[in-house]
């Protein structure tokens, strides 16, 4: 699943609790897996998609696409 910047995504139900499943955000940054240690910390592939998504409180985080879902 692809998204682009300025998207709106919803944080997957069954997501760790600290990547705030159910959460509503928008992207504003995509980057790709390019390293192992990049690959251990979000549990996902070189060459994976990892977004940068921006909460209503202006708060943010990376997390890898497998997470999200287009709202």
């Amino acid at each position: 699943m692809n998204f682009t910047w300025g998207d709106t995504v919803m944080i997957r139900a069954n997501a760790p609790p600290n990547l705030y499943p159910g959460a509503i955000a928008s992207v504003c940054g995509i980057r790709e897996v390019e390293t192992q240690d990049q690959e251990r910390r979000f549990g996902s592939p070189i060459g994976t998609q990892i977004y940068l998504i921006e909460f209503q409180d202006g708060t943010s985080i990376e997390i890898s696409e497998k997470w999200l879902e287009h709202e």
